[in-house]
Formats: structure tokens, sequence, C-alpha cells
């Protein structure tokens, strides 16, 4: 009979063997309704675990790959996954038992829930692993066929609504897919039944941590890359390399930093990331008067925790730290995570701003509303007041009145079609349709923003190229919206057109508004020196 901590390493094999074989699968199965990561991000981890496999007890394995996973995989899913694996480490306690029978290994598995479900906030029935998971619990405790029930729950998936992560911004849209992750529980289950061996270790450090084709964590697959697991890696160096006098990298870290900051200077520090892809944002805005940092994730995909904890205290200047966070599962996940961390381990004290600006979901709709591009008008009002000394509940409160008083609206554009409402990582917009004129794009793009804004005050209009829109036809766009902007009595105090907030390369556009102030109007006027922003 196998001891506890040979199960736990069998298992940790299974899991690897099967997310690094399975990627490019569960990739297609996540781009049915979301940006189609999930096999790529969910190979990571398990390729970081291939290469530092976690040994000792039971509970210590759990642990271990706890964090590895976590710091590998970045996204929703890193923390979810990390989480999981936690608390069932938890569950065993610092004496393992020899043998994990049914229900102990049903108590794990409901452990492993009640940690996803604590910072997840999902239930079974929103179309994600946990539909696949809780039967698994089920089936162990009953003494039933848990990869039979881990399946069924999977296939459920098929007909319901997404309610989280980015597939919940499809909708209705998202019917008619599994979801990869129940996918993946199953496939683990079967793969344990079946009782094959999983290869050791060493087999599995010696395959790509990513699937040849998956050309570095993002759906794109052309372009200047090099290595492609370390297409981020060698961005962030070239980024560097060409503005050394206003940023620099931390050492060993994906986090960018300004350069000559002082950490003695008893001021707020302000610091953002996402994932990469949507360049400049956020390292672009890294600078005097702007971000004191910023952590990229893997393309599309957030930074993990230790990432952003790493920046968050090696801006610390003595007056504690700002995360200006955009409205995605994954990013407020992991800052949040990061935020815990810094103030448990340095004594940090971090305040949050989460930026959820995006009308194109509604209003009264259970998902949340997703960051775009008044991120950045945040991120400027945020680095002007802390520039100036405030406080940091004066810093957050500055940015958090120009994330009320702002929103934005994107729209796609796929050859002779158009998305309108689309998110910026390639998600479902609300409708699909022929490509329309400029005068016609503009006005569905100014008609639900404008609807939420201030009726009487002057605007803050922002204009950003998803990444694949000439600046030429950026400029048309921007004179039909302030043709119509005129039109309707509004006026246009400040503007940017360009590419500030991108989508790798593709073509289309979100237009920003923002309700200005006299103090918003002045923040926005205040100096600031970046790569993408000067003042």
């Amino acid at each position: 009979m196998s001891t506890s901590s040979e199960q736990i390493d069998v298992l940790l094999r299974t899991i690897v063997s099967v997310a690094l074989k399975r990627a490019d699968e569960y990739d297609r199965l996540d781009g049915v309704a979301a940006d189609g990561d999930f096999g790529s991000t969910l190979a990571r981890g398990a390729g970081a675990l291939a290469a530092d496999a976690p040994s000792g007890s039971a509970a210590e394995q759990l642990r271990g790959a706890s964090k590895i996973v976590t710091d590998a995989m970045g996204g929703s899913s890193g923390p979810l996954c990390g989480i999981a694996l936690l608390r069932a480490g938890e569950a065993l306690g610092d004496e393992d038992p020899d043998h994990i029978d049914g229900p102990t290994a049903a108590s794990l598995v409901r452990a492993a829930i009640e940690g996803m479900q604590d910072i997840g906030d999902a239930e079974r029935g929103d179309k994600t692993a946990l539909d696949a998971l809780f039967p698994v619990g089920e089936a162990l405790a009953e003494g039933g066929d848990a990869a039979a029930a881990a399946r069924e729950g999977a296939d459920s998936t098929t007909d319901t609504e997404a309610r989280r992560g980015r597939a919940a911004y499809a909708g209705e849209r998202s019917k008619g897919a599994v979801d990869p992750g129940a996918i993946a529980v199953a496939e683990v289950c079967e793969t344990l039944r079946d009782g094959d061996p999983p290869p050791s270790w060493d087999e599995l450090a010696a395959g790509p941590a990513v699937s040849a084709d998956d050309e570095a964590e993002g759906p794109r697959k052309q372009g200047f890359v090099g290595d492609p697991a370390a297409f981020v890696n060698e961005a962030l160096d070239g980024f560097v390399r060409a503005h050394a006098d206003l940023v620099e990298r931390l050492e060993g870290l994906d986090v960018i930093a300004r350069a000559g900051r002082d950490t003695g200077s008893g001021r707020v520090a302000v610091v953002s990331g996402g994932g990469a892809g949507h360049e400049p944002l956020h390292a672009g805005f890294v600078g005097e008067g702007m971000l004191d940092a910023a952590c990229p994730g893997a393309v599309f995909t957030s930074p993990s925790p230790s990432q952003i904890q790493a920046a968050t205290e090696a801006v610390h200047a003595g007056a504690g730290v700002l995360h200006i966070v955009k409205s995605y599962t994954g990013d407020i996940l992991n800052f949040r995570m990061a935020a815990e961390f810094a103030a448990a381990d340095a004594g940090v004290e971090v305040a949050t701003v989460v930026v959820d600006d995006d009308v194109a979901i509604a209003a009264d709709s259970d998902t949340e509303r997703r960051g775009t591009g008044v991120t950045i008008v945040a991120e400027k009002v945020a680095g002007a007041l802390a520039a100036e000394g405030a406080a940091l509940a004066d810093v957050a409160a500055g940015a958090r009145r120009a994330v009320d008083r702002g929103r934005s609206f994107g729209i796609a554009l796929h050859g002779e079609e158009m998305e309108v409402g689309v998110g910026i990582h390639g998600e479902p917009g609300q409708r699909r349709g022929s490509l329309e004129s400029a005068d016609a794009i503009a006005t569905a793009l100014v008609d639900p923003v404008l609807a939420e804004i201030d009726a009487d005050a002057p605007l803050l209009v922002l204009l950003s190229g998803l990444g694949g829109t000439p600046p030429l036809e950026l400029s048309v766009l921007f004179e039909h919206i302030g043709r119509l902007l005129d039109g309707r009595g509004r006026h246009i105090e400040r503007a940017m057109v360009g590419d500030f907030i991108t989508s790798l390369d593709q073509p289309g556009a979100v237009l920003s508004i923002v309700a200005l102030d006299d103090e918003l109007t002045r923040l926005w006027d205040a100096p600031a020196r970046t790569v993408a922003l000067t003042r």
C-alpha cells in the first residue's frame, strides 16, 4: 500500500503530465468564450512544478506545490490552483496519515473547494472547475467512481452560462462549450483511475513547460519572437534598454520601476500591473508623476502575488502604497494576495482602487464591469497626488474619483465585421455585425459612454487604438467623435489619441471619457515624465 507522501507525489505528477499534454486543447476550449490561455497558463505552472518538484511529507508537498504554481501561473488560475493545494495541505495537518483513503481524500477535496470559493466567490453551476470538483468530493465520500462523477460534472457545463471569470463576459454566448477547468479535473481523475503511472519528475522536467506552438503565453503566433518562453522577459529587457533614463528593471523580477526613485522620500508609491500585450499600459506609464512600478504578467495574464509583493516592497517609501487594479478576476485576486503578504511580511500599508469603467457590461449585471482606458487617468491622478506629498487615503480617493467619473467602451474590427463592446483580451462583445462607417462607429462608441457621464461637465476624451489600427484611422474616428460631441453640446477640455491600452495587434479602438472638474483637470495637467505620457 502506498504511503500518503507517495500518493501525493503521484497526484502531482499526474496533474503536471495532463497539463503539459493537453495545453493546446485547453486553450482551444477556453477560446470559445474567453481569451484562450487557460491551457498555456496551466502549463506554465506545471512546467515550474516539474522543474522544482516539492518533496517531504504529503502536506509539505502540497504546500510547496501551492507556492510554485501560484508564482508561475498568475492569472486567476494561479491563485485558485494555489489556494486549492494549500488548503488541501492544511487539511492533512502536521502529521500525515499513513495512507489517504476515500474519506480522507474527500476531506482534502472539500478543503480545496472551500479555499477556491473563499477567494474566487464561485458556486457550483457557475461553469468553473468546481462543477467537476464537487462531484469528485461526493463520490470519494460515498465510495463511488470519482472519475465518472468528474466527467459528468464537466460535461454538464456545456449547457450552462459562465458566471465567473472572463468567460462570464460572453453571457449567453458561453453556452454550448465545456469549461476547460472542469475538463482538466475530469482528465486528471480519469488518468488516476486508469492506473497508468505518470512520468517521473526528471522526465516531466525534460519536456517543454509550454507547448511548442503556444508562443509564450499568448495568442499571437507571429512577429519578432526569439525564444517563445522568454518572450515577455526579452521584451522587458529591450524596454529598459531603450528607456534607461526613465525606468529600470528590478533584478531577477518582471517588474519595471521608476529610475532614480528615492525610497526614503516619505511619499506614497503607486503600483499597477496586468497582463502583457496591452502596451504601453502599464510599464509605459512608469515615471515621475505617474507610476512608481508596474508588474507585467504573461500575455493577457495577470502577474503573480510574489511579483506584485516584490514591486510593492521595493518602491515603498514610508507612506504606503496604492495599488491600481483593473477589474478582472485574476488581477484582483493576485493584487489582493500581494497586499496581504506585503502587510504581513514588511508592514507595508496598501490601499487598492479597482477600475471598472467598461459600460459594455450593464450596470445592473451580475458580472463585474471590466477595467479599461480610465485606468490611465486613475494612474495619472494618483501619481500627481503622490508627487505632491498627499497621504495614502487622499491619493486613493483621487484615483477613485477619476474612476467614478469615467466610462469606456470598445469596438474590435475583424475584416468586414466588427465586434461591439469587446474586451481588451479578445473577450466576445455584445454583438458582432457588418463593418460600419466611421460615423456609425463613433455613435456606437459615444452613446453608451455618454449615457453615464455627468451632463454638465467638460470632458477628458481618450481614444486608444487596440494595437492594429493606424494613427491616420484613429484621427478620422476621433474627428467623427468630436463632431458628435459638439452636436450634443459637450465640450472636450482635454484629449489623447493613440495607442495607450492595446490588445496586441487587434484592429479597433476603446473610447474613454471622464467628466472633469477643476481638481481632476489640475491633476491631469500636472507634470509627468514617462515613456508614453509627458506633461
